[in-house]
């Protein structure tokens, strides 16, 4: 057992029952052998150890079975196979009372926190950890470019490839991206590489490069059929479809979202975008009327604005002479706002070539410019 963590374990027990150094070691060893022992200063030898742990009611061995559990929830971790999470996180739930007691504390509750996508509120320094353990820490602090450094883990680099995504970084994030497919492919990480290229595919989309992100999103389709992956699949054609509308390929567009059979309440109003782009009004606003009996967007976010990003594109279809009309540039500017706060960049930049024409049908090219400086790739 590290004698460090041993150390950590041995004095976050005894805080935690409020005992006194000279009450826990009373018989055993001196207090300042003890305070050495739990500052990770001297390592205590296999008897003393296990007698310390033993009056804290916790163990210095770990069961077969709770070995194995632990090595599996890390593999489905750095592996991103959320089935397998799901089953481990849930055997780990069941498990936390008697892996506490013992040297996978660490382990459970830093692996809990990340299989349940929350936030880690252990207190564990970070220099009692193995280097798996405080790369994982690392990660859900959001440090992966450190976790990869004391990890090597291909997924620490695909996550610091999609922060910087979402932050509209995109050179950065192609860079990681691309670094953390060749890892995972060294590591037999095939989900990462799924999503490592998924990623680079939406950094080229929301940087208008259509091409470039055709050749992504092919590479991740083919590993997303190889494994049967129906999510990832339709996240792929969906960003591939909104793209081609964004760019004004309506019709490549429409041909993908008008086939669906269940089309979600985000594809409905990406089919509306379509027709409006196709002169098809009455099939657009059909459209729109079908968006709140659809399944809604995954994410808080996407919810709270999905009605007014419907409600700004009913009112074009309903209001010819809309570039006249103050009310729907409040609105449109607003919701561009929003979107540009509250989501990725991409969400905003589907909507730019709609501000760019309201503002220069209404004189204002300078506000024009300034944003679209920001959006580089699109032109309009």
């Amino acid at each position: 057992m590290n004698p460090r963590l041993a150390g950590a374990m041995i004095r976050r027990g005894r805080l935690e029952r409020g005992w006194s150094q000279e009450g826990l070691c009373r018989g055993l060893c001196s207090v300042s052998w003890l305070s050495k022992i739990e500052s990770g200063a001297a390592e205590a030898d296999g008897e003393l150890l296990g007698a310390l742990l033993g009056r804290l009611g916790l163990s210095p061995e770990a069961g077969e079975g709770e070995a194995q559990l632990i090595e599996r929830a890390y593999e489905a971790f750095f592996g991103l196979d959320t089935g397998a999470g799901r089953e481990c996180l849930a055997a780990l739930e069941e498990a936390l009372p008697e892996l506490e007691r013992g040297p996978l504390a660490v382990d459970a509750q830093l692996l809990r926190s990340a299989l349940a996508d929350r936030d880690f509120s252990g207190d564990w320094p970070e220099d009692v950890l193995s280097g798996r353990q405080r790369a994982l820490l690392l990660m859900l602090r959001g440090r992966f470019a450190e976790a990869w450094r004391v990890s090597g883990e291909a997924l620490a680099l695909f996550l610091a490839g999609d922060a910087d995504f979402f932050r509209g970084n995109y050179t950065a994030a192609m860079g990681e991206l691309n670094a953390a497919f060749g890892a995972a492919a060294e590591q037999g990480r095939v989900r990462v590489m799924l999503l490592s290229r998924l990623v680079m595919g939406n950094c080229c989309s929301n940087s208008g490069q259509y091409e470039a992100m055709e050749g992504h999103y092919a590479v991740a389709e083919r590993i997303a059929l190889a494994l049967g992956d129906a999510s990832a699949l339709r996240s792929i054609r969906y960003n591939r479809a909104s793209t081609a509308i964004e760019l004004g390929r309506a019709r490549e567009g429409y041909g993908y979202f008008s086939t669906l059979e269940e089309p979600g309440a985000m594809e409905l109003h990406k089919l509306a975008a379509a027709c409006e782009l196709l002169g098809l009004t009455d099939e657009a606003l059909s459209a729109l009327d079908r968006v709140p009996g659809a399944p809604p967007p995954d994410s808080e976010e996407e919810r709270e604005l999905l009605g007014e990003m419907c409600a700004v594109m009913r009112y074009r279809l309903e209001h010819p002479e809309y570039l006249g009309c103050a009310e729907y540039g409040e609105r449109l500017l607003s919701l561009f706002s929003e979107l540009r706060r509250r989501l990725p960049p991409g969400y905003a930049g589907f909507h730019l070539r709609r501000v760019l024409e309201w503002l220069r049908a209404n004189r204002q090219y300078k506000r024009a410019l300034e944003i679209l400086s920001d959006f580089p790739g699109h032109y309009s």
